[in-house]
């Protein structure tokens, strides 16, 4: 299916394959009763918006997801997007030198496109989930290869771990995310939307005990085949113990991501309750 799906984006113009879509979402709404119950409460406690609007919005919030879906298959058809954003003149000052630094990455917008259309000189290490379908992999592959980008998978023996932690001592780039603590028990509660919510540990430590750079990075799609990628640098006090700074620099993500997730609410892939 996948591979026919590839075929098709050959042929069909994006929008026409939208417009297909878009049929579909409705009856994925009804589906999905968990998903569509985690973004309603999301439109209506976090952003504050009535039932009709808060309703709404969960039918653009699954459109724009199937969109990000459906872009990634384009790219894999020979399709090309443009990336343009925010402090990535910052971004590129860093790729050449020896120093490590870090993407910290999340589920908003198409992050997946920045790493397709951006080459980088310097070796980038990108955590990735494993349990992908073989069409995927393989062209995630391909397309990261040509931009000089390594994936790594999730391994239950955490030895993923140690692969990027070699990364960064070598003065490499580790991408990865940051917002999801499903499955782990470590984690750091930061404040986010005016609760405390619980985000992994993980990514936060490793930049701490490396004292690598870190960036929030968020890839939001401005237009029909356009993104805007929001790069911004991350603060951790030079002083204090490493669950202090950990603390701090997780803090610096959350506030970045609900910025963001304020400003491109449809764009923000939750479909589970974040704060409980």
């Amino acid at each position: 299916m996948h591979r026919a799906l590839i075929r098709l984006f050959r042929r069909v113009p994006l929008r026409v394959m939208y417009a297909v879509m878009a049929l579909a979402i409705p009856f994925y709404v009804v589906a999905d009763g968990r998903g569509r119950r985690a973004s309603y409460r999301f439109f209506r406690r976090r952003m504050g918006w009535g039932r009709p609007k808060s309703a709404w919005h969960v039918f653009k919030n699954m459109y724009k997801m199937g969109e990000a879906v459906m872009d990634r298959f384009a790219v894999y058809a020979g399709r090309a997007f443009r990336v343009t954003g925010d402090h990535l003149t910052l971004y590129n000052a860093l790729k050449p030198l020896d120093t490590p630094f870090m993407l910290l990455a999340s589920h908003v917008g198409n992050y997946e496109i920045s790493g397709y259309m951006l080459r980088t000189p310097k070796p980038m290490k990108t955590l990735v989930y494993s349990g992908e379908a073989v069409t995927v992999m393989q062209n995630r592959s391909r397309l990261f290869g040509d931009c000089n980008i390594e994936m790594v998978p999730v391994k239950e023996d955490l030895s993923h771990i140690f692969v990027l932690n070699a990364a960064l001592a070598a003065g490499e780039i580790v991408s990865m995310p940051a917002d999801r603590a499903l499955g782990s028990s470590k984690v750091v509660r930061c404040r986010f939307f005016g609760q405390e919510a619980a985000f992994p540990a993980g990514p936060f430590t490793l930049a701490v005990r490396r004292g690598a750079n870190s960036f929030a990075v968020f890839v939001v799609k401005e237009r029909h085949r356009s993104f805007r990628a929001i790069v911004t640098p991350l603060d951790v006090p030079a002083e204090g113990k490493t669950e202090e700074k950990v603390q701090a620099l997780a803090s610096s993500y959350a506030a970045c991501l609900e910025k963001v997730a304020r400003e491109w609410p449809d764009q923000w892939f939750n479909f589970y309750d974040f704060w409980k």
